[in-house]
């Protein structure tokens, strides 16, 4: 079956695999990366910060004039025409788990056009599992 997909899921797609690959070498060296706290229970690492520049390249790339809302480096206001896109990011929703080895997180980026949510990527890359939806076209 060949899905006909959103071209900005296709990117948003692509990011989230270029995240995975920092994450999935990453784990295969968990002892070695750097961890701070920014509160009680709430940790960051290297890794989170290292997979979001890779999603912020890779979609501003394709779309320089869109906004950012990343989970580690803030809020950054799109410019000109495309301004209303807002591409929303969370490199490594699950950190907890990954600091300590539990499989269980994935790479979360999602596109608001005019405060609406359109698109939406979450990838798994310790089970190479890859869901995306766009409104109105359902979710694979």
């Amino acid at each position: 079956m060949t899905l006909n997909l959103h071209p900005m899921v296709n990117v948003a797609i692509k990011a989230a695999r270029t995240a995975g690959n920092i994450i999935n070498r990453a784990a295969l060296d968990i002892e070695s990366v750097r961890i701070s706290q920014k509160k009680a229970n709430d940790f960051v690492t290297e890794v989170d910060h290292a997979a979001e520049q890779a999603i912020i390249e890779t979609l501003l790339t394709a779309y320089p004039g869109h906004g950012i809302w990343a989970e580690e480096s803030g809020r950054r206001e799109g410019k000109g025409r495309d301004k209303n896109h807002v591409w929303i990011i969370d490199p490594l929703d699950g950190t907890t788990n990954f600091i300590h080895g539990f499989p269980v997180y994935c790479v979360s980026i999602a596109l608001m056009v005019n405060d609406r949510i359109e698109q939406a990527v979450v990838y798994d890359p310790t089970r190479n599992d890859l869901f995306c939806a766009t409104r109105g076209r359902g979710a694979y």
